[in-house]
């Protein structure tokens, strides 16, 4: 039913913008995609990058949303925010009102179904599968916590602390952002010129970071950092960096790696099913052009 399908994604948090009215963009923390159609955006099947970005065409990008919509090319396998980020980000009012905004609906569906039946099927007891369950073994001797950053993550992370009662306090630069988040948790919010640490907990989810290193090193009782490729590597024991944070995970990889082989084929099988649907439906989405 997606043969037409194309999909373009980048890991590149710089990569170059793509400005067309027949292109929907989404962005999460890891990664950028952008969908089209081979009808209104005319590429050649074997081309397999386009001015910098990984280029899948028909039933292959199919099967790679699926993958990323289920959490298996997450850093954190499995996990399950990347699912509702993007339901949110191709609800009806986030589409345009063509035919191809309402494929896109209908693709959100599908692939929806199928990430709920992979996790349903595989996924379930795999682990620790959101980074706001991750932080359980670090933060649960800490009662207050501060979290730097306004971003996606911080969505993943909060709730999890306010579900285990902890006193939070938000740090950003986006005055919105900051507005939007205490409506919805009971928090305390500050810009980050007004905000000096103080013998807390500190989850950093942003690159954004003005502080002084070694202060915030001094002045918290534990810091996890979430960020990719800092610069700081420094050595304290309370000092919890990402690839640390990824290790210690080690425990569910056996399990992870035979259920990686059962998803396969189960993959295969899910993208063979669409392929099938296209023998009755010759033109797969309906006319994009009209």
């Amino acid at each position: 039913m997606w043969s037409n399908l194309i999909l373009l994604h980048s890991t590149d948090p710089i990569s170059k913008s793509l400005d067309d009215s027949h292109l929907e963009v989404w962005k999460t923390c890891q990664r950028t995609l952008v969908f089209t159609d081979n009808r209104i955006f005319p590429m050649e099947g074997n081309e397999r990058f386009f001015d910098g970005w990984e280029v899948y065409h028909g039933y292959d990008a199919y099967r790679f949303l699926l993958e990323v919509v289920s959490g298996l090319r997450s850093k954190l396998f499995g996990e399950s925010e990347i699912q509702a980020q993007f339901r949110d980000r191709f609800r009806e009012d986030n589409t345009n009102g063509s035919n191809f905004g309402t494929s896109l609906l209908r693709l959100r569906d599908q692939i929806l179904e199928h990430t709920k039946q992979i996790r349903s099927k595989y996924l379930v007891g795999i682990g620790r599968q959101t980074y706001g369950s991750v932080t359980e073994s670090y933060l649960h001797n800490h009662k207050e916590v501060t979290l730097l950053g306004t971003g996606k993550l911080v969505d993943s992370i909060l709730p999890y602390l306010i579900s285990k009662q902890k006193v939070v306090r938000l740090i950003g630069r986006n005055q919105n952002r900051l507005e939007e988040l205490s409506e919805l948790y009971p928090i305390t919010t500050y810009h980050w010129e007004d905000y000096k640490p103080n013998n807390e907990a500190i989850i950093i989810a942003s690159s954004f970071l003005p502080f002084n290193w070694d202060e915030m090193i001094r002045s918290s009782s534990i810091i996890l950092d979430f960020r990719e490729n800092k610069d700081e590597n420094k050595n304290y024991d309370h000092y919890i960096p990402l690839s640390q944070i990824l290790n210690d995970l080690h425990e569910t990889d056996e399990q992870i790696q035979a259920v990686k082989m059962d998803l396969q084929y189960f993959l295969t099988e899910l993208t063979r099913e669409r392929e099938e649907e296209q023998l009755h439906i010759m033109n797969g989405w309906e006319d994009l052009l009209v």
